[in-house]
């Protein structure tokens, strides 16, 4: 069986964009892993407060098939996203 090596998501968060999806629908995770299931490789975690519209998912824990991630980016914390996203929307930041 072929080794699978995985980036290391430990005490991260991680936005994750799925394939054949809107760039506007993504999935913000804390306590980021990833896991083995049905043979299959899944990133797991819980979605981040504050990420959902009303936070009518936040902490629900969820799988994301790896082989249908488009992209993702790891923030060092829910603070670091939220203040990245905030500059993402302010044209001053545009240089």
């Amino acid at each position: 069986m072929d080794l699978i090596s995985f980036p290391d998501l430990h005490n991260k968060v991680v936005l994750v964009y799925i394939r054949n999806r809107p760039l506007d629908d993504y999935v913000v995770l804390e306590r980021a892993a990833f896991e083995i299931q049905g043979g299959k490789a899944f990133i797991v975690g819980a979605i981040a407060e504050g990420t959902t519209t009303n936070d009518w998912a936040a902490g629900v824990p969820t799988a994301l098939a790896w082989d249908s991630v488009e992209q993702y980016l790891v923030f060092d914390s829910l603070e670091d996203y939220f203040a990245r996203e905030t500059q993402s929307y302010d044209p001053q930041s545009i240089q």
